[in-house]
C-alpha cells in the first residue's frame, strides 16, 4: 500500500481506533463492537451527509439547465462554461461544496478500516514494537502473507492462535492477551478471509469449508449494497439513464468482490455500513426528498411563468382601454429588460461574429 495511504489510515484510525476500543470494552463481543462502532461513526458523519444530500439535490435539479447550455454552446466551450458558471452563481450553487463532504470522508473510510483491519492495536493496544516482532516471526512461519495483504495484524493472530509457542519471544503479558482475545459473532469467525475458504475448497483440500458459513458476509454485503443503490435511485430526482442502471449494478458487485477480499470483520463492517446508510437515506428523504423538491422547484417556476404571462396579457388590456398604442409602454419591466439584453446580444455577435443566443427567463434572474 502506497505509504500516503497508510499514513491517511494511521492518522484517521488513531482516534477511531478510541471509539471502537470504547465499544470494546462495554459489550466485550468482537462483532457487536463493530456494529456500535460503525452506527456510532455514520452518526458522526451526518452532518456530512445532510450537505451531501442538500448539494446533490441542488446539481440534480439544475441538471436540466445546464444541459440546455451545453447544447447552445456545444461549438463554444468558453462561452459554455461562463454561462455555466452564471448559472451556478443564480442557482446559488457551488460545485466545491458540493464535493467537499464527499472528499472529506475518504480520509475517514481509510481510517475506518484501519480500525478494523488492526484490531490488535486498537482493541488490545499491543505496541508497535510488539506487533513489527510478532510481524517477523510470521514472516518465517507463513510466509510474505503476514506482512501484506489488506489485513496483516488479523493474519499475524491466526497465526499466533495456530502456534502460540512460535511467538514465546512476545512475552507472556502480550501472548495472554492475544489469545484471551476472541473475534466469533454468531457462530463466524471474523478473522477468516471468505476467498480463502473458496480456494480451500476448490483445491478439493477441505470440501467442507465450502460450506463456511463466513461466505453469507460478502453475500449479504452485496445484497445490502443493491439495496442501497435501490433507494438511491428510486428517490432520485433526475430521470433513470443507462449510466445510473450500470451504477447500481457495479457497486453492489464491487462491494460482493472486495468483502470476499478483506477479514469478516471487515465484511461485517461494510455490511452494516450499506444497512445504516440505507436508513439514513430513509430518514433524510423523509425531510430532503430529491423528488419532491424538484417537483415542487418546477412547479414555483410553472407558476413563475404563468405570473408572468397574465401580468403581460393585463398590461396590454390596460394599454388598449387607455387608448395608447406603443406597446412599449404596456410592457413589464421585465420584457423591457429582455429587450435590451436582445440588442446588446446582437450587437455583441455582429461585432466579434459570435452565434445570436435567445434571452431565457434564467438570463433575466
Amino acid at each position: 500500500m502506497p505509504n500516503i495511504f497508510q499514513w491517511i489510515m494511521t492518522v484517521f484510525g488513531l482516534p477511531l481506533g478510541y471509539i471502537m476500543w470504547a465499544m470494546y470494552q462495554i459489550v466485550h463481543n468482537y462483532g457487536v463492537a463493530i456494529i456500535l462502532f460503525t452506527i456510532v461513526t455514520k452518526l458522526l458523519l451526518i452532518p456530512l451527509a445532510i450537505k451531501q444530500q442538500k448539494s446533490t439535490i441542488k446539481l440534480q435539479i439544475i441538471q436540466p439547465k445546464m444541459q440546455e447550455i451545453q447544447a447552445k454552446y456545444k461549438n463554444n466551450p468558453q462561452k459554455m462554461n461562463e454561462e455555466i458558471q452564471a448559472l451556478y452563481e443564480r442557482e446559488n450553487y457551488s460545485m466545491t461544496a458540493g464535493c467537499l463532504p464527499m472528499l472529506i470522508q475518504f480520509p475517514i473510510i481509510f481510517g475506518l478500516l484501519d480500525v478494523v483491519y488492526r484490531p490488535l492495536t486498537h482493541l488490545l493496544h499491543i505496541s508497535s514494537t510488539a506487533m513489527e516482532q510478532a510481524k517477523q516471526i510470521a514472516v518465517g512461519i507463513i510466509g510474505t502473507n503476514a506482512t501484506s495483504g489488506y489485513a496483516p495484524e488479523i493474519a499475524v493472530f491466526n497465526s499466533i492462535k495456530a502456534d502460540p509457542a512460535a511467538y514465546a519471544a512476545l512475552g507472556t503479558d502480550v501472548l495472554d492477551k492475544i489469545l484471551a482475545f476472541d473475534m466469533h459473532f454468531l457462530g463466524l469467525d471474523l478473522s477468516t478471509f471468505p476467498n480463502q475458504v473458496i480456494t480451500l475448497g476448490l483445491s478439493g483440500e477441505a470440501l467442507k469449508s465450502m460450506l463456511n458459513p463466513i461466505i453469507l458476509i460478502p453475500i449479504l454485503s452485496g445484497a445490502t449494497a443493491l439495496i442501497m443503490s435501490l433507494v438511491t435511485m428510486r428517490n432520485a430526482a433526475g430521470p433513470s439513464n443507462s449510466s445510473m442502471g450500470a451504477m447500481m449494478l457495479m457497486m453492489p458487485l464491487m462491494s460482493l468482490w472486495f468483502t470476499f477480499m478483506v477479514p469478516g470483520g471487515a465484511g461485517l463492517y461494510w455490511t452494516i455500513s450499506n444497512l445504516v446508510a440505507v436508513a439514513q437515506t430513509k430518514v433524510m428523504n423523509h425531510f430532503w426528498n430529491p423528488k419532491e423538491i424538484a417537483e415542487k422547484m418546477k412547479a414555483e417556476e410553472e407558476a413563475r411563468k404563468e405570473r408572468e404571462r397574465q401580468e403581460k396579457i393585463e398590461a396590454k388590456k390596460r394599454a388598449k382601454e387607455q387608448g395608447k398604442t406603443d406597446e412599449a409602454t404596456a410592457l413589464s419591466q421585465k420584457e423591457k429588460d429582455r429587450r435590451k439584453l436582445a440588442e446588446a446580444r446582437r450587437r455583441n455577435a455582429e461585432k466579434y461574429g459570435d452565434t445570436y443566443v435567445e434571452v431565457t427567463d434564467d438570463d433575466l434572474k
